[in-house]
């Protein structure tokens, strides 16, 4: 299947981790074709980010949109 937006890329383990939460919590997501994930990257300031992507089903996602939480 095609996605409509293009893809952000994120490195490899922040791609990981956060494709790992969404399928953890998947029941929150199903029949929502465009939902808001809100996860804190690891570190010493753990900042809040709000990942849009296009759920196409149980591990088929694509993360078009990262923003900062302020």
């Amino acid at each position: 299947m095609e996605f409509i937006f293009k893809t952000f890329i994120l490195d490899k383990q922040e791609y990981a981790k956060i494709m790992s939460e969404i399928n953890t919590n998947y029941m929150r997501y199903v029949n929502k074709p465009f939902p808001i994930h809100i996860s804190h990257e690891v570190g010493k300031e753990s900042k809040a980010y709000l990942y849009y992507f296009e759920n196409h089903g149980y591990n088929n996602y694509n993360i078009y949109m990262k923003i900062p939480v302020e």
